[in-house]
């Protein structure tokens, strides 16, 4: 599934059980016309696109380079005509995390142990892994370029289903702010690389 900046695609909220979302209209391969809510209720977000506020062309190279970071781990744009696949569903929400979600104020750095490689460049759309002090893993899409992230400081957004820090739960869409020296190429201490659970 392709979404290109313009009609195609608008910005908009959907109330669900209650709850108002952040979601967008979007168009399926077969002409459809769909709203794809994402993971982020409307007290969560820093800035409020306006109801019908075009996919605009930042959004669709966010959109891609998300989509080709999921892609080198495997997670493929594998949708029918009347769905859309994992990799743009979890593409869309990292796009409105970047865009639209207020970002936590706290670094987290001691919950995670350090990289132990060389240095390596971090860059917008890959998927890197944090592994706790138990080595633990959990995945993430990182949300920044370099030059986004002040003090080498990246927002990254969660990608499995649910991973539990201290006495907080993360599920599929949380975004969380840690420093450059705990953040891991994908499952790089890990034997079994397949063993992912994306939501």
């Amino acid at each position: 599934m392709r979404i290109a900046p313009g009609e195609s695609g608008t910005w908009s909220y959907q109330s669900v059980n209650g709850q108002d979302y952040l979601g967008l209209h979007i168009t399926l391969d077969n002409g459809v016309r769909y709203f794809f809510k994402t993971n982020f209720k409307v007290e969560h977000l820093a800035v409020f696109p306006e109801y019908g506020m075009p996919f605009c062309v930042l959004d669709g190279q966010l959109l891609s380079d998300y989509m080709e970071g999921l892609s080198a781990i495997g997670v493929r744009d594998d949708a029918t005509d009347n769905e859309i696949s994992i990799n743009v569903e979890l593409a869309l929400n990292a796009v409105a995390c970047y865009r639209f979600v207020r970002p936590p104020k706290r670094v987290i750095a001691h919950a995670f142990l350090p990289y132990p490689g060389n240095p390596y460049p971090i860059k917008r759309g890959m998927v890197a892994s944090l592994y706790a002090r138990d080595h633990k893993v959990s995945d993430y899409i990182v949300l920044d370029d370099e030059s986004e992230a002040p003090e080498g400081i990246f927002r990254l957004m969660f990608l499995n289903r649910d991973y539990r820090i201290g006495n907080r739960v993360l599920s599929v869409g949380a975004v969380i702010k840690v420093p450059r020296s705990v953040i891991c190429p994908f499952r790089y201490l890990s034997r079994n690389r397949t063993a992912t659970n994306y939501a």
